[in-house]
């Protein structure tokens, strides 16, 4: 029998109206929850500071490959929501085409994804996901537009007031934008990036184009701190979302539970719903500070200006400890080692918010297991 693990002890008071507009504000700084000691890294001296260039116009900032239409990066980025729970809502659709995903706790032990389109586009990304509190915050740090189904009041007042004109919901943006399947067959609800981007471009009030730095990116990496054929993020036994680095591939290969006929949990590949194996050539861990206002509504301190955040990079079956950091509100995270930038490998990166509590534990030569832990 699956035995779940216990986040916390008890429930979060209720808040009143008041309280809740007050703590939801989402330019008001939260109260940081103490850090653990951390482990022992390189940690920079001073806030990086103009480390990394302007973004070459035909090489995409965040994967680091060259793209032939350099039009494609004059426009903003478009971060869509996603499912990946309840396990029903599987598979997921055209991931392998964004150029970042996101992942981050949402409560009941269960995690949700935010993949952004930037040089790249989906025709039918999903399942669509409802927006949460965290999505305001990364939308603005990737001058993004935000696509989501739905969201709960207090969170639909905080996009609202922070991303005027900026995210699109279901029911209020047209097929082939944001498109439901009839309920016979399965009545999930997809985002079409193209036709978003035309969307906003005839319905919204035009935006200023973004122009990012770049991170940093190598062929191949010099050093790192140890191997890393098998790094597993557990928010419980039955919640899991198990990497594994395949040579031939030269990528990390997302494995998650699945349940058999005889009502068993087991791992397998993950593919998409077209037959492709989800796989990325970047891991990254975040370290953060999660803010709890109820057992199912969280909230992430960023920490902007902070360069001494903890991360954990893993890319070629090499895990190395570091640093992740951005300087504003709106500006993209950059990552470290020893104060200089992380070279990451080229191609796309899974970026998954952890909390400060979460430590790697090494269970076997080259394996790991990070039990998320928010106490």
């Amino acid at each position: 029998m699956i035995t779940p693990v216990i986040t916390l002890e008890g429930s979060p008071a209720a808040i009143s109206p008041e309280t809740e507009a007050t703590l939801l504000m989402i330019h008001a700084t939260a109260t940081p929850i103490p850090s653990p000691t951390p482990w022992q890294i390189a940690t920079p001296t001073t806030a990086p500071i103009n480390l990394t260039p302007k973004a070459i116009l035909s090489v995409n900032p965040f994967t680091g490959q060259e793209i032939r239409d350099p039009s494609l990066l004059a426009r903003k980025p478009v971060l869509v929501k996603l499912l990946n729970w309840s396990r029903g809502q599987r598979p997921l659709s055209q991931i392998n085409q964004a150029d970042l995903v996101f992942e981050y706790y949402t409560g009941h032990q269960t995690n949700q994804l935010a993949a952004l389109f930037y040089s790249s586009d989906a025709d039918q990304i999903g399942p669509l996901a409802p927006g949460r509190l965290v999505d305001a915050r990364l939308t603005r740090h990737y001058q993004a537009d935000l696509v989501v189904s739905t969201a709960d009041t207090m969170t639909k007042s905080v996009l609202e007031n922070t991303l005027p004109e900026r995210v699109f919901y279901q029911g209020f943006t047209p097929c082939p934008g944001i498109c439901t399947d009839p309920v016979a067959i399965g009545g999930q609800t997809f985002a079409n990036t193209y036709a978003i981007r035309e969307y906003a471009e005839d319905q919204r009030t035009p935006g200023s184009v973004p122009l990012f730095d770049s991170l940093k990116f190598a062929n191949s990496l010099d050093t790192w701190d140890e191997d890393a054929l098998r790094f597993t993020c557990l928010y419980a036994d039955f919640s899991v979302m198990d990497w594994r680095f395949e040579a031939e591939t030269g990528l990390y290969h997302l494995w998650q539970e699945v349940e058999d006929e005889n009502g068993e949990l087991l791992l397998q590949p993950a593919y998409d719903s077209d037959g492709n194996p989800v796989a990325f050539e970047n891991l990254v861990f975040m370290m953060s500070n999660y803010i709890e206002y109820t057992t199912a509504i969280y909230d992430i301190n960023l920490r902007e200006g902070d360069p001494n955040q903890q991360a954990i990079f893993l890319r070629d079956g090499k895990l190395t400890y570091g640093t992740w950091f951005a300087e504003t509100a709106t500006d993209p995270f950059s990552f470290f080692v020893g104060g200089e930038p992380y070279p990451l490998k080229p191609g796309r990166s899974w970026i998954t918010i952890s909390s400060t509590f979460s430590r790697p534990e090494k269970v076997d030569e080259g394996e790991w297991d990070l039990w998320f832990k928010l106490r």
